[in-house]
């Protein structure tokens, strides 16, 4: 039986050894630990750091708390357009959406005391130099000097509007940069009788139909003080290549259409979170839960990454 007090688990064996180091460090943050382990994914693919991403946060004796890396619609600050004809080829820049996964996680971490995003980061530069992404490490290095101000700095927006402006036939604006949407709101709770559970609001939302989301992944940490961490991520197999960024531009814009209402720029799209802190009899959290291919999550799923903490003992034990 397990002596641990503290565990991670993940989808991806590499992304795991690192929130495992992180977790085992002097932090020791369940918190740490995913972020960690969501920028070496992020380092490894390009198709990490623009996908939508999903964190819950929870513990004993506190209230969840949810991330909203989730993508947005693009156009803020511009009229709108004469819109696509029915039945019109929908250019690929119409479909380019804005990414707020950096602004969600560097949120998180205001929440944890003593953390910081950049040690974080170093774990994407390292493994990102490592493949000799030189581009994708020169962006996680100016996002681990100052955080989401990089994704509104010149460097990253030029890039991104050259791609998906107007002028490309896409919607994406400057102002679409320069302040992400609110990120961070309170855990759902829900119920089924047999068990209390927080998640995020988004979780039963279908995914967008038109989407191009590419695979599910999770990471999933409990700490030595309690705290519970859920992050799922996704990498996007398709889209087109950012060259100056080493990126995956996200895909999952909703064109503007005439006759059809305008989707609000700024509106968040659905994209899977299939994540769960389970509370106990006293309300405390004792058990997290993620399964990372699937749309939605279920308690009977056997891809299910689980850590449970023992409220008495403080001891955790694992499963997948």
């Amino acid at each position: 039986m397990s002596r641990a007090r503290a565990a991670v688990l993940a989808s991806d064996r590499a992304v795991e050894e690192v929130a495992a180091a992180e977790l085992a460090s002097s932090a020791g943050s369940a918190v740490a630990a995913v972020v960690a382990g969501y920028f070496a994914a992020a380092g490894r693919h390009p198709g990490v750091l623009l996908a939508p991403l999903s964190l819950l946060i929870g513990g004993v004796g506190q209230s969840g708390r949810v991330f909203d890396g989730r993508w947005c619609q693009p156009g803020r600050g511009a009229r709108r357009p004469r819109g696509l004809l029915p039945g019109a080829e929908v250019p690929l820049a119409a479909r380019v959406a804005v990414p707020t996964s950096v602004a969600a996680l560097a949120v998180a971490l205001v929440y944890e005391s003593g953390l910081s995003l950049a040690p974080l980061v170093r774990h994407g530069i390292a493994a990102a130099e490592a493949l000799g992404a030189t581009a994708r490490a020169a962006l996680l290095t100016r996002v681990a000097g100052v955080g989401p101000l990089a994704m509104s700095e010149p460097g990253f927006v030029q890039p991104m509007l050259r791609l998906a402006a107007a002028s490309q036939g896409g919607m994406l604006t400057p102002t679409d940069f320069s302040a992400p949407p609110k990120v961070e709101e309170p855990a759902a709770e829900r119920s089924d009788g047999a068990r209390r559970w927080l998640e995020p609001g988004w979780s039963r939302e279908p995914a967008p139909p038109e989407s191009e989301l590419g695979q599910g992944h999770a990471i999933v940490a409990v700490d030595a003080h309690g705290r519970f961490a859920a992050l799922a991520y996704r990498v996007l197999d398709s889209g087109p290549l950012v060259p100056e960024l080493g990126v995956t531009a996200p895909i999952g814009a909703i064109p503007v259409q005439r006759g059809v209402p305008r989707v609000a720029p700024g509106r968040r799209f659905s994209s899977p979170a299939p994540l769960a802190i389970v509370r106990g009899e006293n309300s405390g959290a004792v058990e997290v839960l993620a399964d990372p291919s699937a749309e939605h999550l279920s308690f009977n799923s056997t891809g299910l990454l689980s850590i449970r903490r023992d409220p008495r003992s403080r001891l955790v034990s694992v499963r997948r």
